[in-house]
């Protein structure tokens, strides 16, 4: 049976906690690559957090209580989501001026026009 995780509701999150949780170099690396593309889930091994198991799953975990991820237990790994909608929410224009800081664009949320066009350039 997978290991239930405490994810808080956003009401609970501070902006100290997430001060915090970005304050480490790492935590914050995992962040704006997830931020690059917040739908996207993507399985905990690919971010280059060093340590031992242990202080990776430290990092996860403040991250999440943070409530800056949404972490899932797929059985023989973890995968990570960034809860953007939510802390989007929460913190209006916290995880764009993040990116921005950081020198990393986001994902358009939307690449084409209804009409299936490319937008136009300005």
């Amino acid at each position: 049976m997978p290991v239930q995780m405490h994810h808080p509701s956003l009401d609970e999150v501070s902006l100290s906690a997430v001060f915090a949780a970005l304050s480490d170099d790492h935590r914050r690396g995992v962040v704006v690559a997830l931020a690059v593309d917040p739908t996207r889930e993507q399985p905990c091994s690919v971010f280059p957090v060093p340590g031992t198991k242990s202080t990776r799953s430290y990092h996860w975990k403040v991250l999440r209580e943070a409530g800056l991820i949404i972490q899932r237990n797929t059985g023989t790994g973890m995968m990570l989501r960034l809860r953007e909608p939510e802390f989007e929410q929460r913190f209006p224009g916290f995880l764009a001026n993040l990116l921005h800081l950081e020198g990393r664009p986001p994902v358009p949320a939307e690449s084409t026009h209804e009409n299936g066009d490319a937008p136009p350039d300005r």
